[in-house]
């Protein structure tokens, strides 16, 4: 690689992607709710999971933010972060939920209860369980931004939860505990369907922005990592790349990248990459697929257990086609 062709090279691998600031408050709210009902089920039987994606019969996958099993109940929780002020309309018999911003822009989210509601129907036609494993679920919203301004009307509802109501239903607040002898046989066997389940995958740019979505298959110029990623596509639960940067060492030698590959046991292989190949992803909510090139990643972990059948069709992992 000539000496031009180095220093572009370099350049093209500082280029930085800065966090978007809608979505880090988002997430710093998902993480806050998260880390408090952790540490609100420590030492129990209860389980938490986060971002679950439970597939429909259409093959869609609804996304669940946080699902908690444990006591008598089983929490769906539905977490928005907004801000500014909020209202329902009822426009034939359905729903609406407004959010008025302080941009003076409005924002229609639709029919958010019955969504979570919905949820909820479909994680337990996903179940299957017959009646005696049946299990009492919960549907819920909490609108964690007191920023936000909401009537009192909604507040009320019994499908309206504030982040006090949680605490009080978490065994570590004081209260009996149900589950103190360990999960019941339907929480046991609920607990094992959303284990089989998966979440989103993250992608890390450099720079600090972050996108959760499906990372479905690398570029074959990419390198060894190519073939290494179509090998062990199913074990990958994280791949670092690692890359100096400096465009003084550039004057004097080729940048490269190196890919770090892990498993649940920890690192099993290290390759080199080609900076302009690339993997092909969709960011969560979006329907097209993206490409992002190796030379712009810093690291990726994968939790959404789809893979790509090299026609560009997504699909599981044989390990959970059942779902």
């Amino acid at each position: 690689m000539w000496f031009g062709a180095r220093l572009r090279e370099a350049w093209l691998q500082r280029i930085k992607f800065p966090p978007i600031g809608h979505q880090v408050a988002g997430r710093e709210a998902e993480e806050h709710l998260t880390k408090i009902i952790a540490a609100g089920i420590e030492g129990t039987y209860w389980r938490m999971w986060e971002g679950m994606r439970i597939p429909n019969k259409d093959g869609r996958r609804r996304e669940v933010d946080c699902i908690v099993v444990g006591g008598e109940k089983v929490l769906m929780i539905e977490q928005k972060h907004w801000s500014g002020e909020m209202e329902i309309i009822t426009e034939e018999g359905r729903e609406r939920v407004l959010q008025h911003r302080r941009s003076g822009d409005t924002m229609d989210h639709g029919d958010v209860f019955g969504t979570i509601k919905l949820k909820t129907t479909i994680l337990q036609h996903h179940h299957g369980a017959s009646e005696f494993f049946a299990v009492e679920m919960l549907p819920f919203v909490i609108f964690s931004n007191h920023n936000l301004a909401v009537p009192d009307s909604v507040v009320a509802r019994e499908d309206c939860w504030s982040l006090t109501d949680i605490l009080d239903y978490l065994p570590k607040s004081g209260g009996n505990d149900p589950s103190k002898d360990g999960l019941s046989v339907p929480h046991a066997a609920l607990a094992a369907t959303l284990d089989r389940l998966g979440s989103w995958d993250t992608l890390h740019h450099y720079g600090g922005q972050q996108t959760i979505g499906d990372i479905y298959s690398v570029s074959e110029n990419s390198g060894h990592l190519a073939s290494l990623f179509k090998q062990h596509r199913e074990r990958i639960t994280k791949i670092k790349i690692l890359a100096d940067r400096s465009l003084w060492k550039a004057i004097i030698k080729r940048p490269t990248l190196t890919a770090e590959l892990f498993d649940e046991e920890g690192m099993f292989e290290v390759c080199e990459v080609e900076p302009g190949g690339y993997l092909n992803y969709r960011g969560a909510g979006s329907r097209q697929r993206k490409t992002l090139e190796w030379r712009h990643i810093i690291g990726m972990e994968f939790t959404s257990r789809i893979v790509d059948d090299g026609d560009g069709v997504p699909r599981a992992p044989t390990d959970y086609s059942k779902q």
